[in-house]
């Protein structure tokens, strides 16, 4: 919920504002985590099946808790192959119709790559980005970051690439 929703929570239901300062306080705090450098992956095959999980990637924002879920990314390692990284939206309308795949820019981190993007994310059901690890292009660990249309964060996880095929 963005400030203007709030304000109109506050209007409409003679609430205090102090549950969206909580719940922008709460996506602060989990915009400020995803910020830090990439540390650990779920380990998935090319199935998609876990074979280690990372209980800090693909958390749902606190803005969209309950409205979205992300599995992680298959294959994860990948030495190359394409990548997917699923979702399911649980709630009609409840993020934006567009988001986006990002990653750091490996030659300028303060830069965002697009990777990926969804144009129907808002429609209930299954969706998924898929790319492809040339697009990053140096093999390590690297932070993926989930975004809706407005620029808020929505989840963010790391993707482990391996040199070689």
């Amino acid at each position: 919920m963005n400030r203007i929703a709030c304000g109109l929570v506050l209007v409409f239901l003679g609430g205090g504002l102090a549950a969206c300062d909580t719940q922008r306080d709460e996506q602060e705090a989990f915009v400020a985590m995803a910020e830090r450098s990439p540390e650990g992956f779920a380990r998935t095959d090319a199935a998609g099946n876990i074979l280690q999980d990372d209980p800090d990637d693909w958390r749902t924002a606190p803005f969209f808790a309950g409205k979205i879920s992300f599995r992680p990314p298959y294959p994860n390692p990948t030495r190359g192959e394409p990548v997917t990284l699923p979702f399911v939206t649980l709630e009609f309308n409840a993020v934006s119709n567009r988001m986006v795949l990002r990653t750091r820019d490996p030659a300028d981190p303060r830069r965002l790559l697009l990777l990926a993007e969804v144009n129907n994310a808002a429609e209930t059901g299954g969706h998924e980005f898929r790319f492809s690890p040339i697009q990053i292009g140096v093999t390590g660990l690297h932070r993926l970051f989930v975004f809706d249309a407005t620029g808020e964060l929505v989840t963010y996880g790391d993707v482990m690439l391996e040199g070689g095929g």
